[in-house]
C-alpha cells in the first residue's frame, strides 16, 4: 500500500513538472507542437480510408496519395462554394461594428434618459445609470477589441496555413511509417513493460480516434443546422455565426454560449422577439443534439466527470485559449489513463 502511494506521489510530482513547462514555455511549446496537433488530428481522419484502399492490395503510399487527392479536391469544393460567401458574411459583420456600437449606444442613451425622467429614488437612478453606463463602455471596448483583432486573425490564418501544409507532410510520414514508429518506441522500453504499453497505446488511440471523428462531423451537423436555423429566423450574418456555433460545439458546456450570445445580440437590433427565436434555435439544436447526435455519433465516453470535465476546459482555456479549450478534455482523459495504468503497472 506504500508503494502504490510513493508511485502515485512520484507520477503527480512528474505531471506537475510537466504541466509547469508546458505554461511557463507555452507559446514557444505552441508554435512548435501546432502542425503536429494537426497532423495527429489528420491521421485520425484520413487513416481509417487508407487502410481499406492498402486491404485492397493498393501500396501504402499509393493509398495516401489517392486520399489525399480526394481530401484536398473536398476542401477545394468547400472553399471555392462556401468560402466566399463566409468571407462576405465575415467582412460584412466587421465592418457593421461601428453601425452595431452606435446602435447599442443609441439604445443605451434612450434608456438613460428613460430613467432620468423617472421617479425612481436617487439611489436606485445612480445604481441603473452605473450599470448601463458600464455596459456600454464594455460593449465599445468588445467592439474595438474586434476591429484591432481583424488583422492578427488574416496573420494567424496565413501562418494556420503552413501549420497545415507541414501538418500533412508529418501526417503522411505518420500513416505510411506508424509501425516503425511504434517497434523504435518500443525497442527502448523494458521488455516487461511492452505489452502494457501496446494494451494503452490502443485504448489512448480508440479514445482519441472517436472524439476526432465524432466531434468533427459533430460539429459539422451542429453548425449547418444552426445556420439554416438563423436564416430562417431572419439572423444577418446566419452562415459565419453558425460556423462558429459548430466550432464552439466541440467545447464542452460552455461552447453553445459561444455562438449564441453574439446572436442574440444581433438579432436584438431588429427586434426583441427575433431574441426570442434565435435563443430557440439554439435551444432546439442542442436538444438535437444531446438527443441523437452526440450519442449516436460519438461513440464511447471519455470517462471523464463532468466537475472534471469543466476544470479541464477551464484549465486549458485560461492557458491556451481556444484551442485549449478543444483538447483540454482528450488530454486529460489520455493523461487518467496512463496514469491508471502506470500505477498498475509499476505496483
Amino acid at each position: 500500500m506504500r508503494k502504490k502511494t510513493f508511485f502515485k506521489l512520484v507520477l503527480i510530482l512528474f505531471l506537475l513538472i510537466i504541466i509547469f513547462v508546458l505554461i511557463y514555455y507555452k507559446a514557444k511549446i505552441s508554435r512548435i507542437i501546432t502542425p503536429f496537433i494537426l497532423a495527429v488530428v489528420l491521421t485520425y481522419i484520413l487513416n481509417p480510408l487508407v487502410c481499406k484502399l492498402h486491404r485492397k492490395n493498393i501500396p501504402i503510399s499509393a493509398s495516401i496519395l489517392l486520399v489525399y487527392t480526394f481530401f484536398i479536391l473536398f476542401i477545394a469544393s468547400i472553399i471555392i462554394f462556401l468560402i466566399p460567401e463566409l468571407i462576405n458574411n465575415t467582412k460584412e459583420l466587421i465592418e457593421s461594428v461601428p453601425d452595431i456600437t452606435a446602435r447599442y449606444q443609441k439604445m443605451f442613451a434612450g434608456f438613460l434618459e428613460n430613467i432620468q425622467k423617472s421617479k425612481w429614488s436617487p439611489d436606485i437612478k445612480a445604481a441603473v445609470l452605473g450599470e448601463i453606463e458600464g455596459a456600454a463602455t464594455a460593449i465599445q471596448k468588445y467592439a474595438l477589441e474586434i476591429l484591432g483583432k481583424t488583422l492578427n486573425v488574416i496573420m494567424q490564418t496565413v501562418s494556420f496555413l503552413a501549420d497545415f501544409i507541414l501538418a500533412l507532410v508529418i501526417a503522411f510520414y505518420l500513416m505510411k511509417d506508424k509501425e516503425q514508429f511504434i517497434e523504435a518506441a518500443l525497442s527502448i522500453m523494458p521488455l516487461k513493460w511492452r505489452n502494457g504499453i501496446i494494451s494503452t497505446g490502443r485504448e489512448v488511440s480508440t479514445i482519441l480516434s472517436n472524439f476526432v471523428q465524432g466531434q468533427l462531423l459533430t460539429a459539422l451537423i451542429i453548425g449547418i443546422l444552426e445556420s439554416i436555423g438563423l436564416y430562417i429566423v431572419g439572423v444577418k450574418y446566419a452562415l459565419i455565426l453558425g460556423v462558429i456555433g459548430g466550432i464552439s460545439n466541440i467545447i464542452p458546456y460552455f461552447g453553445p454560449f459561444i455562438a449564441a450570445i453574439p446572436s442574440a445580440a444581433i438579432a436584438l437590433l431588429d427586434s426583441p422577439i427575433k431574441v426570442v427565436w434565435t435563443i430557440l434555435v439554439f435551444i432546439v439544436v442542442q436538444q438535437i443534439d444531446n438527443a441523437f447526435i452526440s450519442t449516436k455519433i460519438i461513440e464511447g465516453r471519455l470517462g471523464l466527470h463532468p466537475v472534471v470535465t469543466i476544470f479541464a476546459v477551464l484549465i486549458g482555456g485560461e492557458f491556451f485559449g481556444i484551442i485549449g479549450m478543444m483538447l483540454a478534455v482528450p488530454v486529460f482523459a489520455v493523461m487518467r489513463i496512463i496514469f491508471r495504468r502506470a500505477i498498475d503497472a509499476i505496483v
